[in-house]
């Protein structure tokens, strides 16, 4: 049985919670009714993030890259000028043999020519004393004929050949004959000894010991080893750039030449522009020009590993062009549009900017006009660029 004690308790328990919960619920309304009410507001938007570099006017080298094409300097196809059986040949009368200028390179039998210059000997001998006899004869007609006419008028046909001026003149000739004769008899004499033109390579040979040769039958084909060219093939709005000589010894542009395998087997040689040839190419209409490179294959090199430079060979040069002042070397890839470029400005705010360009390179471009020194070249990209917006710049290069 719920004494009244126990009834207190129980409403107690029951009602004390909840006016608990009541007093707290009342307490958060006013709170919230009277406390401040916070504004919303718009995110801000994060600005642009680029790099710069610095900009420096300098004064730069142009430097044209082409490729090149080996080619000899002096060529030529050595022929035999008389005929006759080759007994004897040079030791380095083979293919890729180096020869000096003035050694003998193939000799024929000279048997035949040496009895030529002999019989050619005699006529000469033979005609002097017919041309000595005649001029006897011609004093004995003149007094003869001083007796039989003396001073009487005669018909000059009769006095000519009275007084043997015909004679006369058949011995003079038979003896200019002979001597022709003779001098042509000890040139082919020396013909039969062939020697080099100049200091050369042997390309190739067509003749050994024993061969049988005949007039004009090409014996070797030569190129000189003093001097050979590089064919240069260069866009036509690169030729401004080169220095071409106007004439004979004049200084070209300088040329480095690179050759080899590999980067690891790279050699360089050094060369001038020499030539501008008068066309373009068939193919890819461009401008040829000639660079001249001095001992290409180490001939005179006197120490160290050779380098020989080979004809045919496929070569990439630098040509050395003229100096451009005051100018400004830029990335490639900072250059928008051709001819536009980025300006972080000192206000924090991009510049969009026309420039003029002298050079264009493979990874540079080189700048006229349109910049500054110490101003902030912007080179990373930017997916909307607007004159004027805010950048913020996380480089200074």
């Amino acid at each position: 049985m719920i004494t009244k004690t126990n009834r207190w308790k129980l409403v107690l328990k029951i009602a004390l919670p909840l006016l608990i919960l009541a007093i707290g619920a009342a307490g958060a309304y006013q709170v919230s009714r009277t406390g401040p009410e916070a504004r919303r507001k718009k995110p801000k938007k994060p600005l642009p993030l680029v790099n710069v570099v610095r900009l420096h006017s300098t004064t730069e080298q142009v430097v044209v890259s082409a490729m090149g094409t080996v080619i000899p300097s002096r060529e030529l196809q050595l022929r035999a000028r008389v005929a006759g059986q080759v007994i004897a040949v040079h030791r380095e009368f083979t293919e890729g043999g180096i020869v000096n200028s003035g050694e003998e390179l193939v000799r024929l039998d000279p048997v035949d020519y040496r009895l030529a210059v002999e019989k050619q000997k005699t006529r000469v001998v033979n005609a002097r004393y017919a041309l000595k006899l005649e001029m006897g004869q011609q004093a004995v007609a003149e007094r003869e004929w001083q007796l039989v006419n003396g001073k009487k008028p005669a018909n000059p046909l009769d006095e000519e050949l009275a007084l043997r001026k015909p004679h006369l003149e058949k011995a003079r000739a038979d003896l200019a004959s002979a001597e022709a004769d003779l001098k042509q008899a000890r040139l082919d004499l020396s013909r039969t000894r062939v020697y080099a033109p100049f200091n050369a390579v042997v390309l190739s040979k067509r003749v050994e010991t024993g061969s049988q040769v005949s007039t004009q039958d090409e014996l070797a084909q030569l190129a000189g080893t003093d001097e050979f060219r590089i064919e240069i093939s260069v866009p036509m709005d690169d030729l401004k750039w080169i220095v071409i000589p106007s004439g004979a010894g004049e200084p070209g542009s300088s040329v480095r030449i690179f050759y080899g395998n590999n980067t690891e087997m790279l050699c360089e040689r050094t060369g001038r522009v020499i030539r501008l040839l008068g066309e373009l190419e068939t193919e890819g209409r461009m401008v040829r020009i000639l660079a001249a490179v001095k001992d290409p294959l180490d001939i005179n090199a006197s120490t160290g590993q050779k380098h020989p430079l080979l004809i045919g060979q496929y070569v990439r040069v630098e040509i050395e062009g003229d100096r451009l002042n005051q100018v400004f070397s830029i990335p490639r890839t900072a250059l928008r549009n051709y001819s536009f470029v980025w300006i972080a400005g000192s206000d924090g705010k991009l510049h969009i900017r026309s420039v003029e360009i002298v050079r264009r390179g493979e990874e540079t471009v080189l700048v006229k006009d349109g910049l500054a020194d110490g101003e902030r070249l912007i080179v990373s990209d930017l997916p909307a660029p607007v004159e004027g917006m805010q950048v913020m710049v996380a480089a200074d290069g």
